[in-house]
């Protein structure tokens, strides 16, 4: 078995969950970027479901010093309770890229907001930028609750599209207001390789 004790960052063009769990496994917990490009679920060759979620499990089991992450899995209840102790576990994180599929006939919003409630109670405070691959959807209650109750750094959120229930007005006074407190620094859409590259500053 190779080991990889010195290794800080871990990139990777090639979506393989199994092979890159097994990396992560074997880092030697000094791991500080895992950049692993999304893929559709259904080009994935293998159990996504399964796959997926032993990798986010490798992660805070043996990247306690990860700063910067491209994380995609399920809508599932088990991924986000996994993504939570992931959280919750990795406290210097201050970079997320998530791209998240739909598990089921949910809707949506609903994975949206689920999302939002779990940033809101499990997030580390040194989180400051959060990336969407391909797009992100919820009330715009439930973004106004989120901005309302952050108390980290200021957060810029950066997607491919953004789908919200709400007229046009409300969501543009909402975010000017967040902007001007201090609390939201950008909220844009941007092109999937400007969002895939963490070296671009939006």
């Amino acid at each position: 078995m190779c080991t990889y004790r010195d290794l800080e960052i871990f990139k990777l063009d090639e979506f393989d969950l199994k092979a890159s769990s097994i990396i992560i496994e074997n880092s030697g917990g000094h791991l500080k970027k895992i950049l692993i490009k999304p893929c559709e679920r259904f080009k994935y060759e293998g159990s996504f479901n399964g796959d997926s979620l032993i990798f986010i499990r490798k992660i805070y089991e043996n990247c306690p010093s990860i700063e910067y992450l491209y994380l995609t899995f399920s809508s599932s209840k088990q991924h986000f309770t996994e993504f939570e102790k992931l959280l919750k576990v990795c406290q210097n994180l201050k970079w997320l890229l998530l791209s998240i599929f739909n598990h089921g006939s949910g809707v949506f919003y609903e994975y949206g907001e689920k999302l939002l409630q779990i940033l809101i109670k499990s997030s580390p405070t040194n989180l400051r930028e959060i990336r969407f691959y391909y797009e992100f959807s919820c009330s715009l209650k439930a973004l106004e609750d989120f901005l309302e109750k952050w108390r980290g750094y200021p957060l810029s959120i950066v997607m491919y599209n953004y789908t919200y229930k709400g007229n046009v007005k409300t969501y543009k006074n909402l975010i000017k207001k967040y902007k001007k407190n201090g609390k939201l620094k950008d909220f844009r859409c941007e092109s999937l390789a400007k969002i895939m590259d963490m070296d671009i500053k939006i």
